[in-house]
């Protein structure tokens, strides 16, 4: 686990000093080791001011470890006369580090990191260089988050933003997921593998529920090999009970973490629900000053202020610092879950205005959106907490599925209030049970207490919300080393 810095200038533009800009602004991804590898030679260190003896050179790549196991490797890695950077969480690969070096190397790098994203579903961005050139690619959900530029004489990766904004970078882009791109200037990423719509499926409600059950088993069980112990963070919503339930049925030790604004009525809901499945749970409460330590920290880390987002992120971070301080590395989640089962209330008023046509559209793009609205700030805000989050509903073959369902299984009506109708059904026939499979959808910022705390703050300051994120916001990035006003990576008004 880490972070990739790659760089590669024009003629006359030395590269080594921008990549160790690129590789201090990602520090909290990674100080345990720096590797670094450039056309004439690799150097891996743990001192910062060692890379300053590296040889001028334009292209380079480099990589952050934070090393959670003894068994974490330092990157980059030699493999046939390119060096591969591999920053993942998960991959449905199936064989060893080594094996995946030879995958990587068996062809040229364009068709083989091609294939790879073609072939291989998980929580991935890859790297290579490979004779002075250099690619990359992110997996196809967009589950690691990634940035490029290219502007002037400089193309480069980062797998956040403020890399490439403590490069003087005003044009930062999302690199899309299912990409690939060799970097160079005026030639963007190009698709090898995205979510795109689904033919609506026919068959009886039976069936298709018994059919996304095996899929969520799967998922799951594909994402717990070789664990013994996982946490989850949870809420004691649907999706982190199912969740919940069936790693616990995986005889592996799980952990239900339960984090919330102190006194919020639904620490104790999620609480009560652990007791139902019989789970462990580990739980802990939060006065308002440490929820505004907690917002300072991923507006930080995000990048964004953005009250849904942020409203999101400070949950999940404070979950995996709970994780990481009670040894579990491995937490699980349930996001994803809403956009591919319209669980969102914003679905109804889609419903009613529009019909079925209209939901169908809504629900397609908030999958594909999903990436830059919701996986990338709970990677950025929790990964410094030294804590991998897993995403089941994110699966690519259970997306897939999810998107053919027709959504008149999952919503009723216009009045539904329940919404997400076919897993629930999919939740009762695993096993779930019933007081849990149909609890009503709220947001993980609504049951902590987070949104109204953030609300809270703002008004005790003065502000409205929205101003009282963007003052906080350009405040922390007002350091000249940022090259570029705080203001300038947030919409116009």
């Amino acid at each position: 686990m880490g972070a990739i810095s790659a760089i590669r200038t024009n003629e006359g533009t030395d590269a080594i000093p921008l990549l160790i800009d690129l590789i201090k602004s990602q520090i909290h991804r990674g100080n345990d080791l720096f590797g670094v590898t450039t056309q004439q030679e690799t150097l891996f260190t743990e001192d910062l001011s060692e890379l300053n003896e590296l040889q001028s050179t334009r292209s380079a790549i480099a990589y952050n470890l934070m090393r959670l196991q003894p068994t974490d490797l330092p990157q980059p890695r030699t493999s046939k006369g390119r060096s591969i950077i591999v920053e993942s969480d998960y991959t449905d690969f199936g064989g060893t580090f080594d094996e995946l070096l030879e995958y990587l190397s068996e062809e040229t790098p364009e068709k083989t990191l091609a294939r790879f994203v073609s072939e291989f579903d998980g929580q991935y961005a890859l790297a290579v260089l490979s004779n002075g050139e250099i690619f990359a690619a992110r997996d196809p959900v967009g589950l690691k988050p990634l940035y490029y530029c290219s502007e002037g004489n400089l193309s480069a990766v980062s797998t956040e933003s403020k890399g490439l904004w403590r490069l003087g970078v005003r044009n930062t882009l999302i690199f899309p997921p299912g990409h690939l791109w060799k970097l160079q200037p005026k030639h963007p990423p190009w698709p090898i593998r995205q979510i795109t719509p689904s033919n609506t499926m026919r068959g009886e409600t039976t069936e298709i529920s018994e059919r996304l059950g095996k899929l969520l088993h799967k998922s799951i069980s594909e994402r717990t090999r070789g664990f013994k112990r996982v946490g989850v963070s949870f809420s004691g919503g649907l999706d982190s009970s199912i969740t919940a339930y069936l790693l616990s049925q995986l005889e592996i030790e799980t952990c239900a973490f339960i984090v919330g604004v102190k006194g919020h009525p639904a620490t104790e809901w999620a609480k009560r629900s652990a007791e139902l499945l019989g789970i462990k749970a580990e739980t802990k409460e939060y006065e308002l000053d440490q929820i505004e330590d907690q917002l300072k920290k991923c507006l930080w880390r995000i990048e964004e202020a953005n009250q849904v987002k942020l409203g999101v992120s400070i949950p999940l971070s404070l979950c995996a610092k709970l994780t990481e301080s009670c040894g579990v590395m491995n937490v699980f989640t349930g996001q994803g879950a809403d956009e591919l089962f319209a669980g969102y209330h914003g679905f109804l008023s889609v419903l009613k205005q529009g019909g079925e046509r209209a939901l169908e559209e809504a629900i397609f793009q908030r999958v594909l959106d999903a990436h830059k609205d919701s996986y990338q700030a709970c990677e950025q805000a929790t990964a410094p907490e030294r804590v991998k989050m897993l995403h089941p509903f994110a699966d690519w073959e259970l997306i897939t599925y999810g998107l053919s369902i027709p959504v008149s299984m999952k919503i009723e009506s216009p009045n539904d209030g329940l919404r997400k109708r076919i897993l629930r059904k999919a939740c009762r026939d695993l096993g779930l049970p019933k007081k849990l499979a149909d609890t009503p959808k709220k947001a993980i910022q609504y049951s902590t207490g987070v949104d109204k705390s953030i609300k809270t703050l703002a008004k005790s300051r003065g502000f409205r919300t929205e101003d009282y994120l963007r003052r906080l916001f350009m405040d922390i990035f007002k350091d000249p080393i940022w090259n570029r006003p705080a203001y300038a990576c947030l919409d116009e008004k």
